[in-house]
């Protein structure tokens, strides 16, 4: 650690050590939807007077292919409402969440990181969900392993699915036989070849190179979804039917539905990857950007003292994740991120009790340029501040 940081986090601690608490009541005012970065309602849409964050659980599904071995990986996230919501798709080979000071302990051992894949074919789903949770820092209330036939009959009441591919999904059998399952272009597929190109893994196959055929998929998905589909009489809409992950699903498909696919960068590094494994990182501050907006209340928090909610009245990503990146930067977590119906001023605003405004506003100097501050007199449970990005911060993101 820096000394620059340690001099952060020990301000932050002599804040709350000097009694600064987090006030315990919910924002007032609207807030529109993030419908340029995610195409729908947010399920972080805070209504008047109301008094908590919305509940917006959050179910693991892993879709397996041939041989049962992990074939696709997605976050289910159910909107407020009870349905709809957002699918968050994620690389099944994203590493799992190791440190370069962790590859070698005291005694000279070594622990690489790993694909996910790989842990759920050596620790079954359990260990997929504890390393998934740990590199999202997200709870589920759910988490399941669907197989073709289980997402079929999830997906069957869409009928068909209209998707556009950028290149031909091919299938090598055992024997060396090549099967097409697509072609490039657009066309409408039934719900059974839908899944099979879902699940289509070549041997040697990189991950990258499925990434467009994923997301246009669940693209066309959400086309077929519109408003939402009649939910079956079968579908158990209590709370205790949340914790089946096929159950979770048809909920969030009787709403409407939007898909964000985390970015994904080859990890290259020979201490992290020596082997050259297809293996993937994650953005940290887009993580943190799309889960606080799509499932606030599902996030566990990663270990800092502090935690702020972002308002932000430009609608645009690039400068919602600048800004995320700028707060985790400074040892400060977001916990809840918002589009909102406000005019835009110059400055950043900060509203927190006074203390604990002002040590953000030194820990942020230089990075949202002029920062204002302000006593928070409607502070949202669990939540320590306020932060409404200004002019001045989103011009600089965008120069």
């Amino acid at each position: 650690m820096t000394t620059f940081r340690s001099r952060q986090m020990r301000a932050l601690r002599i804040a709350i050590a000097t009694g600064v608490a987090s006030a315990l009541l919910l924002p007032l005012g609207g807030v529109v939807a993030w419908n340029q970065l995610l195409d729908s309602q947010s399920s972080t849409a805070v209504t008047v007077n109301a008094i908590a964050i919305p509940d917006t659980p959050t179910a693991l599904v892993a879709a397996l292919g041939e041989g049962g071995q992990l074939s696709h990986l997605f976050v289910a996230t159910l909107d407020a409402s009870g349905v709809g919501g957002t699918l968050v798709l994620l690389p099944i080979g994203a590493a799992t969440e190791t440190s370069a000071e962790d590859i070698a302990d005291a005694d000279g051992n070594t622990k690489l990181p790993r694909r996910l894949a790989e842990v759920y074919a050596v620790d079954g789903l359990g260990g997929l969900a504890n390393e998934v949770q740990g590199l999202l820092d997200l709870s589920f209330v759910a988490v399941g392993a669907l197989s073709r036939a289980e997402l079929i009959d999830v997906l069957a009441p869409l009928g068909g699915v209209d998707v556009l591919l950028d290149r031909d999904v091919v299938t090598v059998a055992v024997d060396g036989t090549q099967t097409v399952l697509a072609t490039a272009g657009e066309s409408s597929y039934p719900i059974d070849r839908l899944v099979d190109i879902v699940l289509a893994r070549r041997p040697n196959e990189k991950e990258s190179e499925r990434f467009a055929r994923h997301r246009e998929v669940w693209n066309g998905v959400v086309q077929r979804v519109g408003a939402g589909l009649d939910l079956p009489p079968e579908v158990d809409t209590t709370p205790a039917g949340l914790a089946d992950a096929s159950n979770f699903m048809r909920r969030v498909l009787g709403g409407a539905i939007q898909v964000w696919q985390l970015a994904a960068a080859p990890v290259l590094d020979k201490t992290m990857n020596p082997k050259r494994l297809d293996m993937y990182s994650l953005d940290r501050a887009e993580v943190v950007m799309v889960l606080a907006s799509v499932a606030p209340s599902a996030l566990s928090g990663a270990d800092l003292p502090l935690t702020v909610m972002i308002d932000s009245p430009f609608n645009d990503p690039v400068v919602s994740r600048a800004a995320v990146a700028a707060l985790l930067d400074a040892g400060i977590g977001v916990g809840v991120m918002r589009e909102v119906s406000a005019r835009d001023q110059a400055s950043t605003l900060i509203e927190a009790e006074s203390d604990i405004a002002d040590v953000i506003a030194g820990l942020l100097a230089g990075s949202f340029m002029s920062v204002e501050t302000r006593n928070w007199e409607s502070p949202v449970a669990g939540i320590d501040a306020a932060i409404t990005l200004g002019a001045d911060f989103a011009n600089l993101v965008r120069q």
